[in-house]
């Protein structure tokens, strides 16, 4: 677990080169300058960061990761959206 740092007014974390290196991110062993990197507020201390590949940012709706909260989430709810009730 990373701690929370500040730069400015704003709190800073990093991501791991072994993640950038595995996502094809680097420049070689360098992070590139000017990299687009966009980071959206979910709910309460939970962010998603997501990095442009030219310009353009990943689809959330395509991440492996999100697909499996969302199916978990329709199983456990009935087409109302109410919690599945035991037999």
């Amino acid at each position: 677990m990373q701690t929370l740092r500040t730069d400015g007014s704003s709190g800073l974390v990093t991501i791991p080169r072994l993640y950038l290196d595995k996502d094809g991110v680097l420049d070689g062993d360098d992070v590139p300058d000017g990299q687009q990197v966009d980071v959206e507020r979910l709910g309460e201390r939970c962010y998603l960061v997501r990095v442009a590949d030219a310009g353009t940012l990943p689809d959330v709706q395509e991440c492996e990761a999100i697909e499996r909260l969302v199916a978990q989430r329709l199983l456990n709810e009935n087409a109302f959206g109410q919690p599945q009730k035991a037999d």
